[in-house]
């Protein structure tokens, strides 16, 4: 039986639906009758219980993988190679430029900026300092792609990381994906199984190159 807790995230959610629930339950009882207080509390646990098996029937899809194979309404030009980069840090580095054009300069460079919010800040969906830090990111890392001379373009992605991944890879494809992260004791934890993911659910090369927080030497594992 699969326990309903598989992260740091789902115990967040489980722990700050569960007192939410809790409080509303208590305040109805308190307000009309206990028995009415009760039955809120059922149906809630009744309600949230539908909900987390429905997501669980869906996180075992290979959903990357099942976007990966869709037709691409914006894929990679005749002859052009599309590679998928993931700017969880902002792109540097000669091991990054080497990555990425490994195979010349027939490239189309899509830089995805995921939003990287806390535990408190996701649960409550408020993101906004943490969106302005992607779009700086983005920004950052747009500057530094343009350099390789091949073409780009980027965005901002969804604050799910699974998510923002599937609607990339099912509007314009990839033949590689680059992760790029900070140091391990620096990663989000929204950026904790991302790599493992998607290289279980793609057949294309995936590729994690960790860059310091000085934007130098950059080490590829």
């Amino acid at each position: 039986m699969r326990t309903p807790i598989r992260s740091e995230s789902d115990a967040f959610r489980l722990t700050l639906g569960g007192a939410l629930l809790a409080l509303v339950s208590v305040a109805v009882g308190w307000s009309t009758v206990p028995l009415a207080g009760v039955a809120v509390f059922v149906v809630g646990v009744a309600v949230a219980a539908i909900a987390y098996f429905g997501v669980a029937r869906s996180d075992r899809r290979p959903i990357l993988r099942e976007a990966a194979h869709e037709p691409h309404p914006h894929g990679a030009a005749p002859g052009m190679r599309h590679v998928l980069v993931v700017a969880n840090e902002a792109l540097s580095g000669a091991e990054l430029r080497e990555r990425i054009l490994r195979h010349g300069t027939q490239v189309e460079l899509d830089v995805l900026a995921p939003v990287l919010t806390s535990h408190l800040h996701f649960g409550v969906s408020d993101i906004d300092s943490e969106l302005a830090d992607a779009r700086a990111r983005l920004e950052r890392s747009l500057v530094w792609a343009n350099t390789l001379n091949v073409v780009v373009r980027g965005e901002v992605g969804d604050p799910s990381p699974t998510t923002a991944l599937e609607d990339e890879l099912r509007d314009f494809g990839a033949d590689e994906v680059i992760v790029v992260t900070q140091p391990r004791d620096r990663e989000t934890w929204q950026e904790r199984g991302e790599l493992e993911r998607l290289q279980r659910e793609l057949e294309i090369p995936v590729t994690h190159v960790v860059v310091g927080g000085n934007g130098e030497a950059p080490a590829r594992s």
